[in-house]
């Protein structure tokens, strides 16, 4: 495959979204099997955030781990990535939103804390805000990279995903990539290293047009993030309320 940089000069999922056939060649896919909801960013701290710069329609950045700790602004390069998508993020700061610091926004959350001990265990929950359902977003690519807890780099695997429509709203689309089968040997080799190996994200996304998106690594198997929003007491109401009407007519029907 031709490979191409991406620069800033460049250029669980919700009911009503849906996107272009997965190519077989990722090694990171998006699972719309996977349902789970959006996470707003008081209930669920994010390992990568990117928004467009200057109302740009593209954005591209990384977080990395060193050996003291975390960092930003340095991709890898495509070639270091196993399987590689051809694309390599773009260094800098200016789609990372402030502060950099491992907070709400950023994250190296090591497999131990995650639970995570096979690479199908392993998702990836991106959560889009834009404008409205008709606004698609091209991931063009989405990086996870393997560290050991010196920061050395282990590894890493890519995909990509157009998803052609997403729901408005921080916290209300949540669509879930995860590992492919045919590169469960390679992650699990990875995995191996113990519970100490550190995972960061990188990637660039295409045709923004509101923001902040971002991803938040999870473990599959124990269903967190939660695969159900929990309805507000308002919800509850307008249930009950719903549910209520819905009885009184069918008592009407009886007796007519």
């Amino acid at each position: 495959m031709k490979k191409r940089t991406i620069s800033l000069a460049a250029g669980a999922v919700a009911a009503l979204a849906f996107a272009l056939p997965q190519t077989a060649s990722a090694s990171l896919i998006y699972d719309s099997s996977v349902i789970a909801s959006g996470q707003g960013f008081g209930t669920a701290p994010r390992d990568l955030t990117l928004s467009s710069p200057n109302n740009q329609t593209l954005e591209s950045g990384a977080v990395d781990y060193t050996s003291t700790g975390i960092a930003f602004g340095t991709p890898i390069l495509d070639a270091n990535v196993h399987d590689g998508n051809g694309v390599t993020n773009a260094s800098g700061t200016a789609s990372l939103p402030s502060p950099l610091a491992d907070d709400q926004k950023y994250g190296v959350p090591t497999i131990g804390s995650l639970g995570i001990t096979s690479a199908d265990q392993i998702g990836i929950l991106f959560n889009a805000t834009e404008t409205g359902v008709e606004d698609g977003v091209n991931v063009t690519d989405v990086t996870l990279k393997f560290y050991s807890s010196t920061g050395s780099l282990l590894g890493a695997i890519d995909g990509s995903f157009n998803f052609l429509t997403s729901v408005s709203g921080n916290g209300s689309a949540g669509f879930t990539f995860r590992v492919s089968n045919d590169e469960y040997a390679y992650v699990n080799g990875l995995l191996a290293n113990g519970p100490s190996t550190t995972l960061a994200l990188e990637s660039t996304i295409e045709r923004v047009s509101g923001g902040p998106e971002s991803f938040l690594l999870y473990n599959l198997g124990t269903g967190t993030p939660p695969v159900a929003a929990v309805p507000e007491p308002e919800t509850y109401a307008l249930m009950l309320a719903g549910l209520g009407a819905m009885g009184f007519m069918a008592r009407r029907r009886r007796k007519a």
